[in-house]
């Protein structure tokens, strides 16, 4: 199935080609704390398929934002990182953060929740969703 584009010369709708499909921002929020092995990347994103999550992964390699590598011995895996132009999308993913924060509220009875997820204070002292590579590792 071809990829779906807005077909339109314009900045942002360029940047929504690459970024805008479901999961690819929060792909990339994972990545921004480092290299993640394929396994690591499934157990905090909750609710991704195995189709999608690797679909999106092969996406944001054709954009040249994340790249393979094999991790080095006694790992022997290959693990998915972010290339500098994915790295760019720090401040995209921290201004995105911020602009939800206003409708975050409570977490409900059916939200997953990682720690690596609130790593900075917004207003009143409340968690910020941030991508921060320093962030304690998740919870499995």
């Amino acid at each position: 199935m071809p990829r779906r584009s807005y077909d339109q010369y314009c900045a942002v709708a360029r940047a929504l080609d690459a970024v805008g499909e479901r999961w690819s921002l929060l792909i990339v929020r994972e990545l921004l704390r480092g290299p993640q092995r394929y396994t690591d990347l499934h157990a905090d994103l909750p609710g991704v398929s195995t189709d999608i999550l690797a679909t999106r992964l092969r996406q944001l390699e054709s954009e040249g934002l994340v790249e393979r590598h094999r991790l080095e011995r006694p790992a022997n895996a290959v693990a998915y990182r972010l290339t500098p132009r994915g790295q760019a999308l720090r401040h995209v993913v921290d201004a995105l953060a911020a602009w939800g924060l206003d409708a975050l509220g409570e977490p409900r009875p059916t939200d997953a929740v990682r720690t690596h997820w609130f790593t900075g204070r917004g207003p009143a002292g409340r968690a910020v969703a941030v991508a921060d590579e320093a962030a304690p590792a998740p919870e499995r």
